[in-house]
């Protein structure tokens, strides 16, 4: 039986706001801004690109393996897999919250809106900085700006950081179905594995350089943040009587 204090919600006047994730997210977009930097000026961040480019090509997976990676891959990271699953997620959350209604009261509720936030910031930001930087990718044999790529930063690894934990946020937040800080505690970790092998399989996989990774997770992590300013805007009274519930 779980604890009281890991299931007790936090006082009101404790509770994360808007403004935190939004601080947030902003302390992301600064992080971000020196990844762009450091990609413009070959600094210290690419400094492993070449070396994991060259380790990959002499162990690449061929046959079954690579299907099967690929495959891993695409469901974890493709758009056309994540956003059904953080889209499905907040139409479920909006309905049992706010109860029966039209699609199209449901689909503007809170969750969904947080939703299409956190999409429109990876769309903004990361097909911004992609056509900005036009950096290549290692299956061109060559690291180049501006010559038309769209390697940094990693629109997987974004997504995959993006609709795993503001899935968990939909679910066991504050904000969410079901408030509970223990179940979100226990599954930070879990989430946090697939990222990472869904991230690192495009880097194995030689589709994007070993640094495009890590500013795909940033980008995934703003975009959280965004979204989760958007799920925690409502009035106090709305959110104490949703996590009520």
């Amino acid at each position: 039986m779980e604890s009281q204090s890991a299931e007790a919600l936090l006082d009101p006047p404790t509770r994360p706001t808007w403004r935190s994730s939004l601080v947030a997210a902003a302390i992301g977009v600064l992080v971000f801004a020196v990844c762009i930097w450091q990609v413009v000026v070959r600094g210290p961040f690419i400094a492993w690109d070449w070396q994991f480019h060259y380790y990959v090509d002499a162990h690449h997976p061929v046959g079954w393996e690579k299907v099967f990676l690929d495959i891993v891959a695409s469901v974890t990271g493709e758009r056309l897999f994540t956003i059904p699953m953080v889209g499905g997620t907040a139409l479920y959350v909006a309905w049992k919250q706010g109860g029966p209604g039209s699609l199209w009261s449901i689909a503007t509720r809170r969750p969904v809106m947080a939703v299409l936030a956190g999409l429109a910031t990876i769309a903004s930001i990361g097909y911004g900085t992609k056509f900005g930087l036009g950096r290549t990718g290692p299956h061109h044999n060559m690291d180049v700006l501006h010559a038309g790529g769209q390697a940094f930063p990693s629109g997987h690894a974004a997504n995959t950081f993006f609709t795993g934990f503001f899935i968990l946020c939909l679910l066991f937040s504050q904000s969410g179905l079901h408030p509970s800080l223990s179940r979100l505690r226990t599954m930070i970790p879990v989430v946090g594995v697939i990222v990472a092998i869904a991230g690192a399989l495009m880097s194995w996989l030689d589709y994007h350089w070993l640094s495009d990774i890590p500013g795909g997770w940033l980008l995934g992590f703003i975009a959280c943040m965004v979204a989760l300013s958007v799920l925690r805007a409502g009035p106090r009274g709305e959110r104490d009587r949703l996590t009520a519930g």
